[in-house]
């Protein structure tokens, strides 16, 4: 049995030990992966096979301070250092998340100039005005502490000390290597942003960080991810006590990456999860309801076309915010529901627009009134062996009724729980819900602001055709 003591036997999987050797000598990695995955355990490997090079953030980086530390030059500071932290690492009996760096100590051993380039930078990031100052004017014999905006750096935000903390670390020239865990820590999106710009800018680092030969960060922010050199991001996974690292090579692995970053979910950025497109009000208003009964979480948009024929210039003004759809964030997302009969040619074009033929339903029958809840039905008409649709009415056990008030019945009617039909299980619901409720399934597709922007835009120029297409209907 094994003691409750022991640390697992974790190390890296065979078949991933050149990706960690190159990972040593690369000028930026970006390692991403799940909790738990392995990333952390990465960092603490490499700063063991790093050695004093190497200087370590663990995300435990918390830091406050009034004044700062006279610096008297130490004997193997950085050796011992190193030391004390690998063995602190070895004799522990859990997973360390401290970090080394004691932020008042670090800026009192940067040189004047380093100190000058500190707070030019924090000032270019956070828009803030630091420098030293005498806790006693005019006294040069009294402690110095750092002046931010006209206040001691003790009141400022953590944000704002975690920043500053993560410069420190990249501009001590004692150290030719940094490994920070979750450099996203404490930090808005916006300062995400702005410090990630700044790193992950190659002119940036050789001006400032030229001593600087590797950064190795270890993050759940898509922020941090580069997409100018793809192969900077290298995916952590677990297999069992194994880890395993892949560098990332195209661009449908980047989209994917950083979808699973944002958690897989459209609803997040306030998109819709789904779009079904669908032809006449009467399918709009059904589906609409039944989805929205049945996964109130979810956010399906059902868009009417008034026609199959509209459908195509739905795709277009798709194409026009989107670009390909097919390598869009919606390439397995958009689902085109017709009737038996449809225009002639249609599929295919859909096909040669983007969109994936399974996601292209074709009932069976020539009408939306085959695919209500039986039961539905039964309970207002009896048992019947199914409805005849007679141009716009429908025919039920003799009784007949516009397709508009059967539809306006079931709507109404519809609890959620119903027994559906199985052609409309099969070809629409389930693919949608194993869709929507697979947290693990692959996207393809490119998670961005402008694009973000673009499918707000494209989600305003479909409803904006549909508002004109409907009233084209009623004039």
């Amino acid at each position: 049995m094994v003691d409750y003591t022991t640390p697992p036997p974790t190390k890296v999987h065979p078949d991933s030990a050149d990706c960690y050797a190159s990972i040593k000598t690369s000028p930026l990695v970006v390692l991403c992966g799940r909790n738990n995955s392995g990333k952390s355990f990465i960092l603490r490997q490499l700063l063991r096979d790093l050695g004093e090079q190497a200087s370590y953030l663990g995300p435990a980086r918390y830091a406050n301070f009034n004044v700062l530390t006279p610096y008297g030059p130490q004997q193997n500071r950085k050796r011992e250092k190193w030391q004390t932290l690998l063995r602190h690492l070895q004799n522990a009996t859990q997973n360390i998340d401290n970090s080394p760096l004691n932020l008042q100590q670090a800026i009192a051993e940067l040189s004047d100039a380093q100190r000058d380039t500190l707070f030019a930078v924090v000032s270019d990031l956070l828009g803030a005005t630091a420098s030293i100052e005498y806790t006693v004017p005019g006294n040069s014999m009294s402690q110095k502490y750092i002046n931010v905006d006209g206040y001691n750096i003790s009141f400022t935000s953590s944000g704002f000390r975690l920043v500053t903390t993560l410069l420190t670390s990249l501009l001590d020239t004692d150290y030719t290597r940094l490994l920070v865990d979750e450099p996203e820590l404490g930090l808005s999106p916006e300062i995400q942003g702005a410090f990630a710009d700044w790193l992950l800018d190659p002119a940036k680092r050789g001006s400032y960080l030229s001593h600087m030969a590797g950064v190795v960060l270890a993050t759940h922010s898509p922020v941090f991810l580069d997409r100018k050199d793809l192969q900077n991001n290298v995916v952590v996974d677990r297999l069992g006590s194994d880890i395993t690292l892949r560098r990332v090579v195209s661009i449908q692995e980047l989209n994917a990456l950083q979808f699973r970053l944002l958690g897989n979910r459209f609803e997040t950025m306030f998109l819709p999860s789904a779009i079904i497109l669908v032809e006449g009000k009467t399918d709009h208003a059904y589906l609409s309801r039944l989805i929205a009964l049945r996964r109130p979480r979810s956010t399906v948009s059902v868009i009417q076309t008034s026609g199959d024929g509209r459908m195509r210039e739905v795709l277009a003004i798709a194409r026009q915010m989107l670009g390909d759809i097919a390598r869009s964030p919606y390439a397995h997302r958009i689902f085109v529901v017709v009737d038996a009969r449809h225009g002639q040619g249609l599929i295919d074009a859909l096909v040669t627009m983007g969109l994936e033929r399974q996601n292209i339903i074709v009932w069976s029958n020539n009408g939306i009134e085959f695919v209500y809840p039986r039961t539905t039905i039964e309970q207002r008409f009896g048992q019947f062996a199914g409805p005849v649709l007679d141009d716009d009415r429908v025919v039920i056990n003799k009784h007949s009724v516009t397709k508009q008030e059967l539809n306006e019945y079931v709507v109404n009617s519809l609890r959620g729980d119903e027994e559906l039909p199985t052609e409309l299980m099969d070809k629409l619901i389930r693919p949608l819900e194993e869709l929507l409720f697979q947290p693990n399934i692959a996207i393809r597709g490119f998670i961005s602001l402008p694009l973000i922007e673009q499918a707000a835009n494209w989600t305003r120029s479909v409803l904006t055709v549909v508002t004109r297409n409907t009233q084209r209907s009623a004039m």
